[in-house]
């Protein structure tokens, strides 16, 4: 029996209030203070909207030179 364990990759993200919602491709909804991520939760509502998904495992925003993983996001 083969068991093939994939990595999960970022599906999509959203913002509330006062966190950042990480969407997986395995249906895993990550709900993560942005107080851990000062630099987001610094932006304006309009930058933070402004981002891209990169190799579906990093996350960067225009407005900002960070670039977090998968792994920074929800911690694996």
């Amino acid at each position: 029996m083969n068991n093939i364990i994939t990595k999960p990759t970022i599906h999509s993200i959203s913002f509330l209030k006062n966190d950042l919602l990480v969407s997986l491709n395995n249906d895993r909804l990550f709900i993560v203070p942005l107080e851990k991520f000062p630099t987001i939760q610094q932006l304006s509502l309009e930058e933070r909207n402004d981002y891209e998904i990169i190799d579906n495992s990093h996350l960067s925003f225009l407005a900002i030179d960070d670039v977090f993983s998968i792994e920074d996001l929800i911690g694996l």
